[in-house]
């Protein structure tokens, strides 16, 4: 059961719920409004391109398997084609994406699709076209996507304290570390990535975000060492 919170699907074309051979869902992120918004997908591929939108600075909304466009890709037969998402950011840019695998999108057949797509979308449905392969995905940051994912639930009285405390940091230090000299110990890590994930301070450190990542208050950079 839902509440009153979540918004479904709005996908225009169908999405299998269960495949033999592909990883299908739906996972959901928190709009601004802090509604739930459910997005599905139909690969490990999409849900890993999902992931990485919906955490960019810059996010605003996603959606999935927008309405057809007819194309014609070959002679004067329109066919129809759907992208696998249309990513808004905050400036209001609309960029289309089309999910492959790398193999596909390289191959002249592709090339030819989506210039003939792109013709058409531009600037009907999106102001910009992009394909998404495993190659534009990097581990780390999925990784961290990931972690934001799992935090994105606040908790709004340690979120406040922790956002607090580790605005006063007045040198760089791992989580933990901060954490502890404020008192509020490892049950603030979540909090902590809820502060990172909204810009509240800066990870210095490379790689995965763990409890050990190096951590300065936002308003440090820029600052003079």
């Amino acid at each position: 059961m839902f509440d009153d919170t979540y918004l479904p699907s709005r996908a225009k074309r169908k999405i299998s719920r269960s495949s033999k051979l592909h990883f299908v869902g739906e996972l959901t992120f928190l709009r601004r409004d802090g509604r739930s918004q459910a997005v599905g997908f139909g690969s490990l591929r999409e849900h890993d391109t999902a992931l990485c939108c919906i955490y960019r600075p810059d996010f605003l909304d996603i959606e999935e398997q927008l309405e057809k466009i007819m194309v014609r890709k070959t002679g004067t037969v329109a066919t129809p084609y759907w992208f696998d998402y249309r990513l808004t950011l905050t400036s209001g840019r609309r960029i289309a994406i089309s999910v492959k695998p790398e193999r596909k999108a390289q191959t002249l057949t592709y090339q030819r699709t989506i210039e003939a797509v792109r013709a058409v979308a531009v600037p009907e449905i999106a102001d910009q076209v992009n394909t998404i392969t495993e190659r534009n995905i990097d581990p780390t940051h999925l990784a961290n996507c990931k972690l934001f994912h799992a935090a994105r639930f606040p908790d709004e009285a340690l979120d406040d304290r922790v956002t607090e405390a580790l605005n006063q940091l007045d040198q760089p230090m791992p989580i933990c570390m901060a954490l502890d000299q404020a008192g509020i110990g490892p049950d603030g890590f979540w909090s902590a990535v809820r502060a990172i994930r909204w810009g509240d301070v800066e990870v210095m450190s490379r790689g995965i975000i763990d409890e050990h990542a190096v951590i300065r208050p936002l308003t440090a950079i820029g600052e003079a060492p």
